[in-house]
């Protein structure tokens, strides 16, 4: 449904820099998800509260409830939270979104 979110921790092994958290989110009900990521071991990612994500490519909307291993060997998605998401930006899309857990 539109505004639905899931934020997914994607695993590929343990001290592996490619290691990050994806934010899936439903813009419309029917489009791919917008997807923004952050990669907590990136030079200048903040380690408290508030995280930056950035804009990655769009995934397909079997992600909204996926958690498992990825095809091809791609590592594993974990879903960590979903919810409803509350757009308040004033503009059109952003390179980058601020969210709070």
């Amino acid at each position: 449904m539109p505004g639905d979110y899931t934020l997914s921790y994607h695993f590929f092994g343990i001290n592996d820099d490619r290691n990050h958290f994806e934010l899936f989110i439903d813009a419309d009900g029917a489009s791919d998800l917008a997807t923004w990521q952050h990669h907590p071991r990136a030079a200048g990612a903040k380690h408290d509260r508030r995280w930056r994500f950035r804009r990655a490519n769009a995934h397909r909307r079997v992600y909204l409830g996926f958690s498992g291993p990825v095809s091809n060997n791609r590592g594993r998605l974990r879903i960590l939270r979903q919810g409803k998401v509350h757009d308040r930006r004033k503009t059109g899309p952003q390179d980058s979104i601020l969210v709070t857990l």
